[in-house]
């Protein structure tokens, strides 16, 4: 049975792709945020999560309508990043290089130029997928460290989909030797850094108590490498924005864990500043604060 079912939910995502990679950008786009809405209808338990995390971080500057609103546009914005990431087999990497603008490039080049990679962190924010795609379509060696899908066809297109942008993969069960291999080998690592971690660091996030991963700091303090925080914002299906934060380079003299805890608590900053800004670019519809 749990062979059978597999088989249909790869049918019916392969289904949703090639109907995707059919489409124009701009038709493609509207697919994305009329699937989000749909969702936003009949994802009960997620919308009341996603308003309740509202309500509580950004109550006291947001009215009820506004938060309504976001919380609608919180879903148009999965189903547009869902719809962008099944785009890839059929998005050039140039056409990638035309849509995403934005800044850090700079910051690249300095880790680069220190011979111990860097480590991207990020956040369900926009449409973080691509932000690893453009990395990769830049030609700097990218490599995300993902977990693997509980369905194995549907994990190789979704591995297949990073590949086509020369992105490569670090499965989570082989995280440590992956990253420290990629990091001495001055490549690139990316991680999306935003979700609860019952071993995490606690951080005041958003006005509430949250547990950070410590991750991504862990890796910069015993490899030396940089933490180099990004977002990259959606303005339309045809422009995304890249939003760097300053880089994070640990302090060899300072005691290691005061240092883990310091990127970590300054990465968390960035993201809080843009999720501020930007609230409907953020995927609220996870448990984030369960301390």
């Amino acid at each position: 049975m749990a062979k059978l079912s597999h088989n249909a939910e790869y049918a019916i995502t392969l289904f949703g792709v090639k109907l995707a990679q059919m489409l124009s950008p701009k038709r493609a786009d509207s697919l994305g945020a009329g699937l989000g809405s749909l969702a936003h209808l009949l994802a009960g338990s997620r919308k009341n999560i996603c308003r309740d995390n509202l309500t509580q971080s950004l109550g006291s500057d947001l009215s009820d309508t506004e938060i309504k609103e976001i919380t609608r546009r919180v879903f148009r914005n999965i189903g547009r990043t869902m719809v962008e990431f099944s785009r890839f087999g059929v998005t050039s990497k140039d056409r990638i290089k035309e849509i995403v603008i934005g800044d850090g490039i700079d910051n690249i080049e300095e880790a680069f130029n220190k011979g111990r990679g860097g480590i991207i962190t990020t956040a369900h924010f926009g449409c973080w997928e691509m932000l690893g795609a453009w990395f990769g379509c830049m030609g700097y060696p990218m490599n995300f460290l993902v977990g693997t899908q509980h369905n194995t066809k549907v994990d190789n297109l979704f591995i297949e989909f990073r590949k086509s942008m020369d992105v490569g993969i670090i499965p989570l069960k082989s995280s440590i030797r992956g990253v420290f291999k990629a990091l001495k080998g001055n490549n690139l690592v990316g991680l999306v850094a935003d979700q609860h971690t019952g071993s995490g660091l606690p951080i005041d996030f958003l006005g509430r108590k949250a547990a950070a991963a410590k991750g991504p700091a862990s890796f910069a303090v015993k490899i030396g490498s940089p933490v180099l925080p990004y977002l990259m914002r959606r303005e339309s299906f045809d422009r995304h924005v890249i939003m760097a934060g300053k880089p994070l380079y640990p302090d060899k003299n300072n005691d290691p864990e005061k240092e883990i805890n310091r990127i970590t608590i300054e990465c968390n900053k960035f993201f809080e500043e843009g999720i501020r800004k930007y609230p409907d670019q953020w995927m609220w519809t996870h448990r984030r604060w369960k301390i």
